[in-house]
C-alpha cells in the first residue's frame, strides 16, 4: 500500500497534546524512583569563540550535569571555524562528557547531522553555540518528554549583550548557570514586525490550533505553520524520531526553513509540537552574519512546500547514514571530577523589575488572572508607571475595557513610555467599539512620536489590508484574533461595512 505524503499527514494531525506545563519557574517535574533519559546535547560551531566557551559552561553547571553526569554527553561540531573555536574548546577544562568533532566547512544542517549520527542520547538537545542555558533547562526537557515521549518540545531564548554578567563564563564558572526563565522576550512571544498578533504562541492557543495545516498570517505577510514554531537554537527530540526520518534535509542550503522541514518530518512521525517555556536560555546577540539572509530564505521557502508535497513519509533520504564520513579530526573527554553541588540563588534586581518581569510572563502566556493578583498584592507599588501599564493589559485581557482605558488615560507618561502605551490605548478603545476616539489617539501618537514602528501597522495600512488579514483567520475559525484586524481596519475607516459585518459574526462566534 503506497504510504501518504508528508502535506497530507500535516494537514490531517491536530496538535491538541493535551496538558500544558504553563508555569515556567516551576522545578522540573520528577518521574518516581525511575533514572532519567540519556541526553546528547547537539552543538554546532562556527566561528564561535567568543560565545562557546559560556555555552558550555551553562551546561556542565546545569542541575542535570551535576545530578546524572554520567547521562549526559556533549557533543560540539566545529563545521571549520576559521578563528580559534576548536583551540578555545580543546584548551578548557570542563566537568562534562564531551566530543569535539572538526569537519570542513558545510553547513549548519550537516553539522548538526554529523553531531547526531554519533549521539547515544534518549533525546537529542539542539543547541545553539551562542545559547547560555537555564540551571534546570535540561531536566525540564527530559522529564517533558518523560511525561510526553511523541513530541518534539521547544525551548525559548531572549537575546542580550554579549557584555551582560549573565553570560560571563567566569561569573557562570563561578555562580553557577542562571535560575529562571528567558521566554517572554523570545520572538515567538514578541513579534518583531510590529502589528497583530504579537504574539504567537498565545495566538495559537500554545501551538494547540496550528494542527490541519493552519496558519498564522503575521504582520509580514507570511503565512507561519506549526513546523515554523520550532527554531533551532532550543528544541528537543527523541534520537529514535531523529533516526526515523533521516535527520535535517542537506539539500535546504543557508539560512531558513531548516528547522521548520525538520519540525514537519516529525509531525508526519506523529510527534506533537508543545511548547516548553521552562526550557529557555539566553542568546548572545551578534549582527546579521549573512548578506543573502533573505534570498537564502525565499529559496529554502520553496524547498520547503515543494519537499512537503512530493515527499511520501517513508521515504526521506537519510542523511545521517554518511554523515560520520566528514569527520577528520575528533576527540572525546570525560570528566575528572564531578560538578560541585552549589547553593544556587536567583539573581534578583530591584524588586519593582523583578516583579515586571513576574507580570509579563502571565501576560505573555495569557494568565490575566494571575497578572492582576500579582500586580495587587503590594498596592503601594501600583503608582509606578510600567505597573499601571500592565495592569491596563491585564483588564483588558479580561475584557475590562473601560477600567483599562482609564488607567491608561490618567498615566503620567515619560517621553520614552508615550508610544507603547498609545498604541495600546487605542487597541483597546477598538475593542470596546470607540473607533473614532481609537483613532484621535493615533492621530496625537503621529504628531509627537511620528518615528513610532507601530504606526505602520495600526495607522499607515490600508483597512484593505487589515480586512484581508482578518479574513484569513476568521476562516480558520481564531475569532479572536480576527476581531482585532477587523477593528484595526475600522480605526483607518470608521464606517467600513465589510470590517464592522465582519466584526459582528467575530461577536457572535466567541
Amino acid at each position: 500500500m503506497t504510504s501518504k505524503f508528508l502535506k497530507q499527514i500535516i494537514s490531517e494531525r491536530n496538535n491538541f497534546y493535551g496538558e500544558l506545563l504553563l508555569d515556567p519557574n516551576v522545578l522540573p517535574q520528577k518521574v518516581g524512583s525511575e533514572q532519567p533519559l540519556t541526553v546528547s546535547v547537539v552543538i554546532p560551531a562556527y566561528n564561535v569563540q567568543n560565545s562557546i566557551l559560556a555555552c558550555l559552561i551553562s551546561i556542565e553547571q546545569s542541575s542535570f550535569n551535576i545530578n546524572y553526569q554520567n547521562r549526559l554527553e556533549v557533543i560540539v561540531v566545529d563545521d571549520g571555524s576559521t578563528d580559534n573555536t576548536w583551540k578555545s574548546i580543546i584548551s578548557f577544562d570542563l566537568s562534562l562528557n564531551l566530543t569535539i568533532i572538526r569537519q570542513t566547512n558545510h553547513g549548519q544542517a550537516q553539522a548538526l547531522n554529523t553531531g547526531i549520527s554519533i549521539a547515544k542520547g534518549d533525546i537529542i538537545i539542539s543547541c545553539d553555540s551562542d545559547m547560555v542555558l537555564g540551571y534546570y533547562t535540561i531536566e525540564h526537557f527530559v522529564a517533558a518528554h518523560k511525561k510526553t515521549p511523541n513530541a518534539l518540545f521547544t525551548g525559548f531564548r531572549q537575546n542580550i549583550s554579549e557584555t551582560d554578567f549573565r553570560v560571563n563564563p567566569c561569573l557562570i564558572r563561578g555562580n553557577g548557570s542562571y535560575i529562571g526563565s528567558f521566554f517572554s522576550d523570545d520572538e515567538r512571544i514578541i513579534f518583531p514586525v510590529p502589528g497583530w498578533p504579537n504574539n504567537m504562541c498565545l495566538a495559537s492557543d500554545h501551538f494547540r490550533k496550528l494542527g490541519n495545516l493552519q496558519s498564522l498570517w503575521m504582520p509580514d505577510d507570511d503565512a507561519w505553520l506549526l513546523p515554523d514554531m520550532v527554531i533551532g537554537a532550543l528544541f528537543s527530540l527523541s534520537r529514535s524520531v531523529f533516526n526515523k526520518i533521516g535527520g535535517y534535509d542537506e539539500r535546504l542550503i543557508g539560512w531558513g526553513c531548516t528547522d521548520g522541514y525538520l519540525a514537519a518530518k516529525a509531525i508526519g512521525a506523529n510527534q506533537y509540537i508543545i511548547p516548553l517555556y521552562s526550557a529557555s536560555g539566553l542568546h548572545i546577540d551578534h549582527p546579521i552574519r549573512l548578506a543573502d539572509r533573505e534570498l537564502q530564505y525565499k529559496r529554502n521557502r520553496k524547498l520547503f512546500f515543494k519537499f512537503i508535497e512530493t515527499t511520501r513519509i517513508d521515504s526521506h533520504p537519510n542523511w545521517l547514514i554518511h554523515a560520520k564520513d566528514r569527520i577528520i579530526e575528533s576527540l572525546t573527554r570525560n570528566p575528572n571530577q564531578s560538578v560541585l553541588k552549589r547553593r544556587i540563588k536567583v539573581l534578583h534586581k530591584d524588586r519593582v523589575e523583578d516583579k515586571l518581569i513576574k507580570i509579563d510572563q502571565f501576560l505573555a502566556l495569557g494568565q490575566y488572572s494571575m497578572a492582576l493578583a500579582c500586580i495587587r498584592s503590594e498596592t503601594k507599588e501600583n503608582n509606578n508607571t510600567e505597573i499601571q501599564y500592565r495592569l491596563a493589559k491585564a483588564l483588558s485581557g479580561i475584557n475590562q475595557y473601560k477600567e483599562a482605558i482609564y488607567i491608561l488615560k490618567r498615566i503620567t507618561l515619560p517621553r520614552e513610555l508615550l508610544p507603547k502605551v498609545k498604541i495600546e490605548l487605542a487597541i483597546i478603545q477598538a475593542a470596546e467599539g470607540n473607533f473614532e476616539s481609537a483613532q484621535k489617539t493615533l492621530k496625537e501618537l503621529a504628531k509627537t512620536s511620528p518615528q513610532t514602528p507601530e504606526l505602520s501597522y495600526w495607522q499607515n495600512c490600508s483597512a484593505e489590508k487589515h480586512i484581508k488579514q482578518g479574513q484569513k483567520f476568521f476562516d480558520q475559525g481564531f475569532y479572536q484574533i480576527a476581531i482585532r484586524c477587523f477593528e484595526a481596519a475600522l480605526i483607518i475607516e470608521i464606517d467600513n461595512r465589510l470590517a464592522l459585518k465582519y466584526r459582528e459574526r467575530c461577536l457572535g462566534s466567541l
